[in-house]
């Protein structure tokens, strides 16, 4: 099993569309979210641990709660942490490592 974790939400969502390998994701929410993302959302149903910093003044949180929804996964968490791009908390870090470890054997 292979897992994905990255920054930009929109490639690490495409990427769990297209990509079988793939069997479970942490992604980060907020960057920019293009329209056509949310039909690929729908289809991706690989476990998710998604990080949104709240705070962040660059990410239109609300598109970033409206994909998280979009998403088809039955197994999806969502963290959400005060602070901005730069504040992720270690804990939340930590958090996404224990995802992995659950999913990926």
């Amino acid at each position: 099993p292979v897992g994905y974790s990255g920054g930009v939400i929109s490639i690490g969502t495409r990427l769990a569309v297209v990509e079988p390998r793939i069997s479970a994701a942490v992604l980060f929410a907020g960057s920019f979210v293009p329209r056509a993302m949310f039909e690929e959302a729908r289809q991706v149903t690989i476990p998710l641990h998604v990080l949104l910093q709240w705070d962040d003044e660059g990410n239109d949180r609300q598109a970033a709660l409206d994909l998280f929804d979009a998403f088809g996964s039955k197994e999806k968490t969502l963290h959400a942490n005060m602070g901005g791009h730069t504040g992720v908390p270690q804990f939340a870090g930590d958090a996404a490592a224990q995802f992995f470890t659950r999913h990926l054997k």
